[in-house]
């Protein structure tokens, strides 16, 4: 039987996946940093008892380390509340869209995933970006996938599954990121962290993803730039999902009054947070900015900066792409089940997260390991 070759690239993706250093991984495989050091740069190929131990640890699949790495073309990542995060959290949800590209990869062997229906993208630099652009490629969005400029999204992630955005939930929180998206190849990808955020908080979270999609095609390294700029790129997707998500017109129509209370009714028809909602009111001039402080600093006194009135009783979208797709080639029985899930090579935590499955107790082949 052919020996399979260890690829270095894959010890140190699954490293950061886990959040760990080099020295972390190390100490917890009882391996010298120095050792751990060269598999990962190559110059050293472990033995099978130090494999064993690094699998121990990190619980990632043998054939996840003696699988290609492929070369796939990626765009910007952007990161949801990136000026709060670390970069350890950064790297890790950075690794995890790269899985999300290999399920879709293996995927599409079998089925064929929806047309990506998207307006032309942006390609200017940051600064030459008009509001009147940023609200009319809103605008092109709503009429793409057919939906009229006065009325509420039902469900945002299912109809940007419909119309070819990958969307997943990430295996890992941190209340500091909320959301990260990238064009991989031909297709953007959008990952949520799972913060067990509010559904409204969550809905503008994929609306702000869109954003970043469709006006910052030019970007090709967020990390170019600095503080201000990267406040101005968040400025603009904001923009964009406030006026994906609350239509001028539609919101217009549906504001009978600015009392803080009415808003709460508004939350139910347009599913967005009340502070969304006071920001839009301000946008369109129907408040002035006295106004607008005073209803912020109610929404403050009433402490619904983190938890508004409704957001246990408004519904958390959830993807299902790759769930449906998961099982339309498992229930045509195209692939077995569980030789599915060991072609994915991926953690099993990773792979019940992403396509929404329970796989506690499948049985996945493992490698027979020997110390020699």
């Amino acid at each position: 039987m052919e020996q399979k070759i260890f690829n270095p690239e894959k010890l140190k993706i699954a490293r950061v996946a886990r959040g760990l250093s080099i020295k972390d991984l190390a100490e917890l495989a009882g391996l010298s940093r120095q050792m751990v050091s060269n598999y990962e740069s190559g110059r050293n190929t472990p033995s099978g008892g130090s494999l064993l131990s690094l699998i121990n640890v990190l619980e990632f699949p043998y054939n996840f380390f003696t699988s290609e790495s492929k070369r796939i073309y990626r765009g910007a990542t952007f990161f949801r509340s990136q000026s709060a995060s670390t970069k350890k959290s950064r790297d890790m949800q950075g690794v995890r869209l790269r899985f999300q590209r290999e399920i879709y990869d293996s995927f599409k062997k079998f089925v064929n995933f929806p047309q990506l229906v998207l307006p032309e993208r942006i390609e200017k630099d940051i600064n030459e970006i008009t509001d009147k652009e940023i609200k009319q490629k809103a605008k092109e969005l709503r009429e793409l996938w057919g939906l009229s400029q006065n009325t509420p999204i039902t469900n945002l992630i299912e109809l940007a599954e419909i119309h070819g955005v990958i969307i997943s939930e990430s295996n890992m929180s941190d209340e500091k990121l909320d959301a990260v998206s990238e064009w991989i190849d031909d297709r953007p990808f959008i990952m949520l962290t799972d913060n067990h955020e509010s559904a409204v908080r969550r809905r503008f979270n994929v609306a702000h993803e869109l954003g970043h999609i469709i006006l910052h095609d030019e970007i090709e390294s967020i990390y170019e730039y600095g503080s201000i700029e990267f406040k101005k790129i968040e400025e603009q997707a904001h923009q964009f999902a406030s006026h994906l998500l609350l239509p001028d017109n539609g919101f217009t129509e549906s504001l009978i009054s600015t009392n803080l209370d009415f808003y709460i009714e508004l939350k139910k028809h347009w599913k967005v947070s009340i502070a969304a909602m006071v920001y839009k009111t301000a946008k369109l001039g129907f408040i002035n900015e006295d106004q607008k402080l005073y209803l912020n600093k109610k929404i403050s006194f009433n402490k619904w900066r983190k938890k508004e009135p409704l957001d246990d009783i408004i519904p958390l979208e959830k993807p299902t792409l790759y769930n449906k797709v998961f099982s339309l080639i498992v229930d045509n029985e195209i692939v077995p089940r569980s030789d599915l899930l060991a072609d994915l090579a991926l953690p099993l935590d990773e792979l019940n997260k992403s396509l929404s499955i329970n796989s506690s107790e499948e049985i996945v082949p493992k490698p027979q390991l020997k110390i020699i």
